[in-house]
């Protein structure tokens, strides 16, 4: 992948705008509240973290080249919380990006302002989420950046399917046994979600659980905005009957059009597709209104398979019974294809992609999961756990200028890294290509190798392809002539094989 641009900030950009008192008479755009309820999700009662009541919470829609603030009410009484704008770069409020290294918690019973200030290049489909534990499993909504003018492509409506995971075990229960020693997993996923709804394992019998439900006009074009806001599942979704699907954009970048059987969707990940519904007359000659969205997981021990109903709503007509799940699965979809979109999406308008001559710097980073008690994800030996507590690198370097930075030399000389900042280190100006290598798991030593996204704070990459063994510039060069990849946020790491080598 090609970063176009740094965020370890020293260019701040600035704007001369009145100073304005952020209390209690201070009217924001929108409003969130935190709170801890019990809701049902999956057909289960679950301890949940949610916002204003509700998981998924409300969609929030912002207009481009404007400042909207978002006020954050932290109302759970023992947890903190942050709250992310995934796919927003925060280029222009780098303190209000919810993570880690931009700001402190907000504390039980306070309140924080974010300020959201995309440009139009940002308009599309994303989503917030808590930034904190295991929060974003139900903490979490669409977020949509509008177009600055009509959108580049005709349809006649739109609908949001926000996929999310659902864990029987509390936040609470699995963040204490991802951390702690001995380490202790979640198990896999328990069911998966359309908008909050779905039905859990051990529920597929019981037919007082309710199905997701997509409502639609016949002859129709519909937007629609799948967003992958999963903690773990890699999804495998398609609609029954209706196999011509457009993508339009990805992680909040148009595209030009490319058509798709099916969507294949990672943790982070969003895609925009144009949806075509049947006419009237298609509807009468096969004798239903009603058709199955079907997903699974893929990539896991064990695969998940859910459905949601695609329903028609006919002018005049009553309204469809959601008939129960099926029996058999009337769609046979593909597994995980590590081919899915490499070297296919080109952005709808030209996006300064460097070529190869124009790289100034390739780093390689390789991924490796050890155990030492717990389980870590180690990064060219730098690993992180969410035990440590140090100042916000953002913070730290507003309060200590240069002495906060990550030093380049020593990073240059220690795989890229700062031993002493614990920082990755660039400089401003270079064209950084990044090479992410899956290595096998030390892990009693099994080398299992895990599928897995990687997500970009701060701006978007140019994702230039995956494959399988070691990465060959001068072979990927020659995928890459005639080809002009998309911009995007969010990126898979595919793993090739069941196990590979535990270096």
């Amino acid at each position: 992948m090609f970063f176009p641009y740094l965020c370890f900030l020293y260019c701040i950009a600035v704007q001369a705008t009145l100073v304005r008192k952020h209390d209690e008479t201070f009217m924001p755009d929108f409003s969130l509240r935190v709170t801890v309820k019990n809701i049902s999700q999956g057909c289960f009662i679950r301890e949940s973290v949610v916002v204003n009541g509700t998981s998924p919470g409300p969609t929030l829609r912002i207009k481009p080249n404007k400042v909207s603030w978002i006020r954050v009410y932290n109302d759970m009484a023992d947890q903190n919380l942050t709250m992310h704008w995934h796919g927003l770069s925060q280029r222009m409020a780098i303190f209000s990006d919810g993570t880690p290294v931009s700001q402190w918690p907000i504390a039980p019973m306070h309140y924080f302002d974010y300020e959201i200030l995309p440009g139009e290049s940002d308009a599309g489909t994303s989503f917030y989420h808590s930034h904190v534990g295991f929060q974003a499993v139900t903490a979490n909504g669409a977020l949509i950046v509008e177009d600055v003018r009509s959108p580049p492509y005709h349809y006649d409506g739109e609908r949001v399917l926000q996929l999310t995971d659902y864990f029987n075990k509390t936040d609470s229960v699995i963040e204490q046994g991802l951390t702690s020693n001995p380490f202790v997993w979640s198990g896999e996923t328990n069911g998966l979600l359309i908008n909050g709804v779905g039905v859990g394992i051990g529920k597929q019998n019981d037919s007082s659980c309710k199905l997701p439900v997509v409502d639609v006009l016949p002859g129709e074009i519909y937007r629609f905005r799948i967003i992958g806001a999963t903690a773990l599942s890699h999804v495998s979704l398609a609609f029954e009957g209706h196999e011509n699907l457009t993508i339009i954009a990805a992680d909040a970048r148009y595209t030009q059009p490319y058509n798709v059987s099916h969507i294949q969707v990672g943790s982070g990940q969003r895609f925009d597709i144009l949806f075509k519904t049947k006419t009237i007359d298609e509807l009468k000659g096969l004798n239903r209104t009603q058709f199955w969205i079907q997903f699974e997981t893929r990539d896991r021990p064990s695969v998940y398979r859910g459905y949601a109903s695609l329903r028609y709503k006919i002018p005049g007509a009553k309204r469809a019974i959601t008939p129960p799940a099926p029996s058999t699965a009337p769609l046979s979809l593909p597994n995980t294809t590590y081919s899915w979109l490499e070297y296919s999406l080109q952005p709808l308008i030209p996006n300064n992609f460097p070529t190869a001559a124009e790289v100034t710097r390739r780093i390689t980073m390789t991924v490796q999961q050890f155990q030492n008690g717990s389980i870590y994800w180690s990064q060219n030996g730098l690993n992180w756990t969410d035990t440590q507590t140090r100042t916000p690198m953002l913070i730290d370097i507003y309060k200590r200028g240069d002495a906060a930075m990550p030093n380049h030399t020593r990073a240059l000389q220690n795989n890229n890294w700062d031993p002493i900042t614990k920082f990755w280190s660039a400089e401003i100006g270079q064209v950084l290509e990044m090479i992410i290598q899956n290595t096998g798991s030390l892990v009693r030593n099994a080398g299992g190798l895990d599928i897995h996204p990687f997500h970009a704070h701060g701006g978007h990459f140019w994702d230039i392809g995956c494959g399988d063994g070691m990465y060959d510039v001068v072979a990927n060069e020659e995928k890459l002539k005639g080809y002009r990849p998309v911009l995007r946020d969010t990126t898979m790491l595919y793993r090739y094989a069941d196990v590979g080598e535990a270096e």
